[in-house]
């Protein structure tokens, strides 16, 4: 199969699957919206962006990690290994601060949402699984098996939220159980894949191994770590400074915002092993030629997602009146889609280049700008400011990015 081939079906598999995933999430946070108004949606947003902030710490790069040493047979049990140790650790960590997490019973991280993130810790294990699978499927480009699993879980879920209150479940707490089933459902069918195309999954550890993963990981894991804060900060300052109504609409704009973010990553999954080809037979040509492209076909798709997406925005007063208040939100998080879009791009080709601290420091000066901005000016003027300073941040990310890769180009300008 081509090279073209291979991309179009990983990205056609990813998308298919996403297309189900997104779909039933999309009618999951509907009906969540509807039955829970701003300040009960507002609530179960605090629930899940909190423990969404230890997902990528269980990440921590370590797929890319294994992508460079999978040559290495050890290095899939390895990481298997490793993943469920991080998994296990972030969930009782998770657990372990929420004594410290400020709150009354009526805002910020009140008695209910303390409860619902001792519930949801457990997808923290749950998500260090899945993208451990994922990185399986990736080595052997069968990101069908993954859209399977996620397929499975959101269908799950979605069930799980339509039939609770006919059998007179209701709250945040029981949609809360029901992420948590689709996790689980998605963790089991992806590990289940996983065994599929390789018959020797199982547990081992091997220092050496180990050593050469974390030391590989340590700068697109500090990235992330980096990324974590800098896509959680304004939930967490919202929460903190703001009524649940607010956190809950522009959780909700920021919740449909996220849907097409995932096209540019699934798209750059199955280019990047094809650019590790490029770079390691010294084909600087097919390099640029193919993140060029990649560009190219990602930036002309966000701006037909942008004018669809402002187009749609109020749509949004059907679902309940308090969420007309997202529009405004919404379409300014859509002003930032193509910039996201672009760089998924130069963030895979800077990993490409191996220029994982000068990524590193791409992501920590934006972050300290998006944290400073949010607690500067979130107290103040809300969702709006919040969204504001997502486009901002996001716009600092790809200029500083691009100006790195013009520099590996043309060192002398």
């Amino acid at each position: 199969m081509s090279n073209r081939r291979v991309i179009a079906f990983n990205t056609i598999s990813q998308i298919a699957g996403k297309v189900i995933t997104s779909g039933t999430t999309f009618v999951v946070s509907i009906l969540i919206a509807r039955t829970l108004g701003a300040s009960g949606y507002g609530d179960f947003t605090k629930i899940t962006t909190f423990v969404a902030f230890f997902y990528l710490f269980a990440d921590f790069g370590l797929n890319t990690a294994y992508l460079e040493l999978s040559e290495d047979k050890k290095a899939q049990t390895n990481l298997l290994f490793l993943r469920t140790l991080f998994g296990l650790s972030l969930m009782f960590l998770c657990i372990s601060i929420l004594s410290f997490l400020p709150g009354t019973d009526i805002q910020g991280y009140t008695p209910l949402v303390k409860l619902g993130i001792i519930f949801f810790s457990v997808s923290i294990l749950f998500q260090s699984l899945i993208t451990t699978a994922n990185a399986f499927f990736q080595k052997n480009l069968r990101y069908d098996y993954a859209s399977y699993a996620l397929s499975l879980g959101a269908i799950v879920t979605l069930l799980s939220v339509f039939l609770f209150p006919y059998l007179g479940i209701t709250g945040v707490i029981p949609n809360i159980f029901a992420f948590l089933l689709g996790s689980g459902a998605t963790t089991v069918a992806a590990l289940f894949f996983a065994k599929k195309i390789i018959p020797s999954f199982s547990f081992s550890f091997d220092s050496t191994l180990t050593k050469k993963m974390l030391v590989i990981a340590l700068p697109l894991g500090l990235t992330l770590l980096c990324n974590v804060v800098y896509f959680h900060a304004d939930s967490v300052i919202l929460t903190l400074f703001r009524s649940s109504s607010e956190v809950g609409i522009y959780g909700f704009a920021y919740k449909v915002f996220e849907f097409p973010l995932v096209v540019p990553t699934f798209f750059m999954n199955a280019v990047f092993p094809l650019l590790l080809i490029s770079i390691k037979g010294n084909d600087m040509k097919a390099f640029i030629r193919q993140m060029k492209q990649s560009s190219a076909v990602l930036f002309s798709l966000s701006l037909v997602l942008v004018l669809c997406g402002y187009i749609s925005a109020p749509l949004f007063s059907l679902i309940q009146t308090d969420f007309q208040a997202s529009i405004v939100p919404f379409r300014i998080l859509l002003l930032s889609l193509p910039v996201f879009y672009l760089t998924s791009v130069t963030m895979w080709v800077l990993i490409a280049l191996k220029k994982r601290v000068a990524l590193f420091l791409v992501y920590f000066i934006s972050m300290i700008v998006n944290v400073g901005s949010n607690i500067l000016l979130v107290p103040h003027y809300g969702y709006t400011a919040a969204a504001w300073i997502t486009v901002v941040s996001e716009t600092l990310v790809l200029l500083l990015s691009l100006f790195v890769i013009q520099k590996y180009f043309n060192p002398s300008k």
